[in-house]
């Protein structure tokens, strides 16, 4: 039985152990200061044969009692240091409850973290929103769980956890404007599970876009901060939210000076580029499409009607439309289909089509250059290699 009267909750581990929760202790070190030591809840294995202990405060630890086989089986850097005489190992080290201790600088909070992604892999499979069911509050967490994780992975040469943890991001923040439309799409039906529950907060519906900068920026991660910045850029945050409209919140605090400048210049270059893009629709003259007989020298048969319809589409034109112009043309695309075709022709509607992709696509491939961080990246970027065809 635990603490609280429960028994001990059974915890998946090579060794089937049984997780177990400890009080503080209070100890002194060899120049008699007293330590205060706490033991983790999470990860104290009654077979674990090592002690690892952190630095919460001064004199103040947490320790973890863990298996050598598995912090070596995962890592080159455990896997060197237990490599040798095992008797000398002892001897130099520090003692706990009778085991050897080793004492890393890490905080407690990222080493939890770390070790919890070893040994119960679960804890970092859930943010795959791509290909896995896409479960209400998947975001939660995404990404203050990784920064620990991916730093100590790197740190400690865990090659499968860091590359999981780059494959979740690229998940998350998908280069090519196939992936982002699917993932949107997902969004979206799970921003409506929030509203109809009267959730207009709707950050968790999302992963935070401020964080997700500086970690990439930290760890080299360049592909994917196009997609993240473009995702910051359309934060609709508000002090005072409206009781019937969503919104989301970023933690922009996090963010530094040349971040902020990206941002701010990226937003101004995409809305120029977009309204550029939906002001010259009507400029495009489909008459090799249209199906109506054209005069020469003269506009499309189809011209007023495409207007009448382009001129009702224009008028929902606001901030947040703005803000997320990529996916308020991708609306548009499939808006096309209600055309009046007594209006419009069908040629001519699928000219207006065609026109409105190009648009999108064009805006997604220059997010790099948007950004200011074209020269950082691969000259493809977001060129998908084989068009694909959404749904």
């Amino acid at each position: 039985m635990n603490r609280l009267g429960h028994p001990p909750r059974r915890m998946s581990s090579p060794t089937d152990s049984f997780l177990v929760s400890k009080r503080s202790r209070i100890s002194k070190d060899q120049s008699g200061v007293d330590k205060e030591t706490y033991e983790s809840p999470d990860l104290w294995f009654d077979d674990g044969n090592i002690i690892i202990r952190t630095v919460f405060s001064e004199n103040v630890y947490t320790v973890y009692k863990v298996h050598k086989s598995i912090l070596a089986s995962y890592s080159n850097v455990f896997c060197d240091l237990f490599d040798g005489p095992q008797t000398a190992f002892d001897t130099a080290s520090d003692h706990y409850e009778g085991l050897p201790v080793i004492e890393l600088p890490d905080p407690p909070s990222q080493f939890n973290d770390f070790l919890k992604a070893l040994y119960f892999p679960e804890e970092t499979q859930r943010h795959r929103p791509i290909s896995s069911p896409f479960l209400e509050g998947i975001w939660k967490g995404f990404p203050y769980k990784y920064v620990g994780i991916l730093h100590l992975a790197m740190k400690y040469d865990v090659a499968h956890l860091r590359d999981h943890m780059l494959s979740t991001l690229r998940h998350a923040w998908p280069q090519y404007l196939f992936d982002w439309d699917y993932l949107q799409k997902r969004t979206e039906d799970l921003e409506r599970v929030y509203l109809r529950r009267e959730c207009f907060d709707l950050s968790f519906a999302h992963p935070e876009p401020a964080r997700t900068i500086r970690l990439a920026m930290e760890h080299n991660i360049l592909d994917i901060l196009p997609v993240v910045f473009y995702d910051l850029a359309r934060v609709h945050e508000v002090i005072a939210p409206n009781p019937h409209e969503g919104f989301r919140r970023a933690d922009l605090s996090v963010l530094t000076a040349d971040d902020l400048r990206r941002l701010a210049q990226g937003r101004g270059a995409l809305r120029g580029k977009f309204l550029d893009g939906i002001t010259n629709l009507l400029i495009v003259h489909p008459h090799e499409d249209c199906k109506r007989i054209p005069v020469p020298g003269k506009p499309s048969p189809c011209r007023a009607g495409l207007k009448k319809w382009w001129d009702t589409q224009l008028g929902a034109v606001s901030g947040p439309s703005v803000a997320d112009p990529i996916g308020w043309l991708r609306e548009k695309v499939f808006l096309c289909d209600d055309i009046p075709h007594d209006e419009v022709c069908g040629g001519c509607t699928r000219v207006v089509k065609r026109y409105l992709e190009a648009v999108r696509e064009e805006l997604w491939t220059s997010l790099p250059e948007f950004f200011g961080l074209k020269g950082l990246l691969h000259p493809n970027w977001g060129k998908e290699p084989e068009p694909k065809l959404w749904f």
